[in-house]
């Protein structure tokens, strides 16, 4: 199933990642939508399924973070119903952040 049959009608796409992001241990695209915020993955090598995480946009606060000295990692932290961490490169999280933010 591609991921435009988890779109709402009349929901459209403002913002895709270019890479994948790390959330509770399993990577992710992140999709914002007009309405939503969404992970999405496709896993599975022969029988395929699709793995997808929703918040409403209304529903969230964004926090950005950096851990680490050697091995620096950016960290975005959304609070809606539950507490999402979403892991990655500093520079990419740092962009993540910023395309987020904007549509807020």
């Amino acid at each position: 199933m591609p991921l435009e049959d988890f779109l709402l009608p009349r929901e459209n796409i403002k913002f895709q990642s270019e890479s994948t992001v790390e959330y509770a241990g399993k990577r992710y695209q992140v999709i914002v939508t007009d309405s939503r915020l969404v992970l999405y993955a496709r896993r599975g090598m022969i029988f395929k399924k699709d793995d997808v995480v929703t918040e409403r946009l209304s529903d969230i606060q964004v926090k950005y973070g950096e851990k680490g000295i050697i091995g620096k990692r950016g960290i975005i932290q959304i609070q809606g119903r539950i507490m999402y961490q979403l892991i990655g490169s500093p520079s990419e999280m740092k962009a993540l952040y910023q395309s987020i933010i904007q549509f807020l």
